[in-house]
């Protein structure tokens, strides 16, 4: 789905669903020959056959999976959408639907989760509800994507019944940027030679992950089969991607067949899996020649990451080497699609203790505006060096606590939108939960001030606010914090984190204070700023 919707109001509203649930027979057109896909499981007690249906309509159809609270599949056809107006605005939160899955009788049409005559209870029976997707570190990706549609088709895709928790990165840079060139290759290579493009997208349910509290699997990978229909069939074709739910992510483009039996063994089923009912000439010239085409658009797109936060650290005569070997490989018809491998560029920072972690962190936050985020890793927060010697080591990334940014003031992710001047108020604020908590936002950088000897930051309004910065993933215990919840105050006067979705949490050093002896026979740290509580801890 598109990334930026996933940061507007549009996408963070959680819907429920419902449409008309029970049968695929009032949208058999959004499925290839009117024939929805074989082999998958269609028990009734298990998964649910949704038309989705919004203002009178029905736009696609979703075989839902009750038990793992997530769609299996949403198949939907992809149209020309008209040009959008520079003054169309994104629906507000409010204006965001989403069915009932939980009765069908209830009502044909989509709702919102408070317009709903069912208790919560209810509706978590049998699909996932807003509160699933708080505080957790995953997008709600959907699986027919909003900027694929316009109108009504667009508004309808906004239903958790259509979403799947998506890893950040892979839903915003990875998937995005296939999604993007697939919407032009079909609209110039499909739709406008006469055809029809009609595509189905699935998610592969984790057999360990779920958020929360073991509610909502997590999917190990996003797959979308393809199929162009024309009356000539020289024109038809079709092809598949499978691609895994994580930042490293390895992409495969693959036949449809082979596609089939992928999801076949992903799904563990007897029977055959078949998404197009004869593979709609899976194998034709044409195909081919887009496939070929996608693969060089989606390197020329990623390059451009390349040449952004990597290459530019190759001298001239290396890059330009680089470049034109990986173009000659992505443009090779040849290309063994098992091994193709998308990778990510980061940058680890390693030194020999925790003090000089303390001062680095301290200097790179003031001067530079980034952080040395300290990290854990092989479990214990030290890295290996070739040498054979340990060393810590920090993430550099940029600060969060800035104009703009997703964090409040004192560490909350925003919900539902960014930090701004929100309903007329002269200082800068966000939601922190879809219950209205809320707090301030920064509109400069979180610092000490030498007067209160706290953290710090203005609030866009002439006065100040406490606030957290972003410096440390690592408890006193040296346990990882939860992905979405780094150390920070969180409405505290000690710095802490959450460890785990049950809300295990624990104390973290202070930012101005390391784990070390200092001067005793024990490792510890203060907890607070000022330099009041303190803990044991494990350096």
């Amino acid at each position: 789905m598109d990334w930026r919707v996933v940061l507007g109001c549009v996408s963070l509203w959680a819907g429920l669903v419902l449409g008309e649930v029970g049968s695929f027979d009032m949208c058999r057109a959004y499925f290839y020959q009117g024939i929805m896909p074989s082999g998958f499981d269609v028990n009734i007690h298990r998964n649910a056959q949704i038309c989705q249906r919004y203002n009178r309509k029905f736009h696609f159809a979703t075989l839902y999976d009750k038990t793992n609270r997530i769609p299996q599949w949403s198949a939907y056809i992809l149209r020309r959408c008209p040009r959008l107006l520079a003054f169309w605005t994104k629906p507000t939160c409010s204006d965001v639907v989403c069915p009932q899955l939980w009765d069908p009788y209830e009502t044909v049409e989509m709702t919102t989760e408070n317009g709903s005559t069912l208790t919560l209870t209810q509706l978590r029976s049998s699909q996932a509800v807003n509160e699933d997707y708080e505080y957790t570190s995953y997008d709600r990706g959907h699986l027919n994507p909003y900027f694929f549609q316009s109108g009504d088709d667009r508004t309808a895709t906004l239903t958790l019944t259509n979403a799947v928790p998506m890893e950040p990165y892979f839903n915003r840079i990875r998937w995005h940027k296939l999604e993007k060139n697939l919407k032009r290759q079909l609209t110039g290579n499909c739709i406008s030679e006469g055809g029809t493009p009609y595509l189905v997208t699935g998610a592969v349910p984790s057999d360990s992950e779920k958020i929360p509290y073991n509610r909502v699997s997590v999917p190990s990978h996003i797959w979308t089969a393809v199929c162009c229909d024309h009356a000539d069939n020289n024109r038809k074709f079709s092809f598949a991607f499978l691609a895994e739910n994580q930042v490293e992510s390895k992409l495969q483009i693959i036949h449809v067949e082979q596609l089939n039996s992928e999801l076949s063994r992903f799904y563990r089923t007897s029977k055959q899996i078949s998404v197009f009912v004869d593979n709609c000439n899976a194998k034709s010239q044409r195909g081919q020649e887009i496939v070929s085409e996608i693969k060089t658009a989606l390197y020329n797109t990623f390059e451009i990451l390349l040449t952004d936060y990597y290459s530019q650290l190759l001298p001239p005569g290396k890059r330009e080497k680089m470049n034109e070997k990986t173009i000659h490989l992505m443009r090779s018809k040849n290309l063994d699609q098992n091994k193709m491998q998308m990778t990510n560029i980061g940058f680890l920072m390693r030194f020999p203790s925790l003090a000089d972690w303390s001062s680095h962190f301290e200097k790179i936050y003031d001067q530079d505006n980034l952080t040395c985020l300290l990290a854990p890793a092989a479990g214990d927060g030290k890295v290996a060096t070739a040498s054979g010697s340990l060393d810590r080591v920090c993430n550099l990334q940029e600060q969060k606590h800035l104009p703009g940014s997703g964090v409040s003031a004192k560490g909350w992710s925003c919900v539902g939108q960014v930090c701004g001047y929100h309903g007329g108020k002269a200082y800068s604020w966000c939601y922190t939960s879809y219950k209205k908590d809320w707090d301030y936002c920064c509109t400069d950088k979180c610092t000490v001030n030498r007067g209160s000897n706290r953290y710090q930051c203005s609030r866009g309004d002439g006065e100040s606010t406490k606030c957290s910065p972003q410096y440390s993933t690592v408890t006193v215990s040296g346990k990882a914090c939860r992905a979405d919840h780094p150390c920070g105050l969180y409405e505290e006067s000690y710095f802490w984190c959450y460890t785990d979705y049950r809300k295990s949490w624990e104390h973290c050093c202070s930012p101005r204070h390391y784990c070390g002896k200092h001067n005793y026979d024990y490792q510890w740290c203060y907890t607070e700023d000022p330099q009041e509580s303190w803990k044991r801890c494990t350096p």
